[in-house]
């Protein structure tokens, strides 16, 4: 008996399932990684909302929501490191960020007393592009890392470089600028 017709006579029991997570790691090379679903989430949402107001009304609609789910994220962010003690710092933002740094694969450096972060494999690019709306999800990459630091501290300078996403090199380059001679 194959495994459809078994489900549908007999229903699952814990025998029948032993199985899955054993299998369900070997099959993990067909998941999407890290927030890649956040990401085609996002992309299939702008393509309706681009669809339905125009490349123009669609694009500020969905800039406007980035920005301010990127403000908010600031703030939480802000408010943990506040809760902490601790200083609005951007090292504190480093160190308490939202996000998991391994989704996006980071190499940081410094120049000229600047940290410069190339990102190469972005899972919320990537999640967008296997399902076919990397294109759209490119209206949140180009508003949310700005709006971010904004809500968590207008002391930070963000300059974005090398977009991978809109065929600039293969990575993302993130220049964080905090002494002052460099602003």
């Amino acid at each position: 008996m194959g495994d459809i017709e078994r489900e549908k006579k007999k229903g699952f029991d814990w025998d029948y399932m032993a199985d899955v997570l054993d299998k369900k790691a070997a099959a993990a090379k067909y998941q999407i990684a890290g927030f890649g679903l956040g990401g085609a989430l996002f992309g299939f949402v702008a393509r309706a909302v681009i669809r339905e107001l125009g490349q123009e009304k669609g694009e500020a609609l969905l800039k406007g929501a980035v920005e301010d789910f990127g403000r908010a994220r600031g703030r939480r962010i802000a408010a943990v490191v506040k809760d902490l003690g601790e200083p609005l710092s951007f090292k504190n933002w480093l160190i308490y960020s939202d996000i998991d740094s391994s989704n996006f694969d980071p190499h940081p450096d410094l120049d000229n007393d600047d940290l410069v972060v190339k990102a190469g494999e972005c899972t919320f690019w990537n999640g967008s592009r296997e399902l076919g709306v990397g294109e759209y999800s490119k209206i949140y990459c180009k508003y949310v890392d700005y709006a971010i630091l904004e809500g968590y501290s207008p002391d930070v300078k963000l300059v974005l470089h090398d977009r991978h996403h809109v065929g600039q090199g293969e990575h993302c380059t993130f220049r964080y600028i905090m002494k002052d001679a460099n602003r």
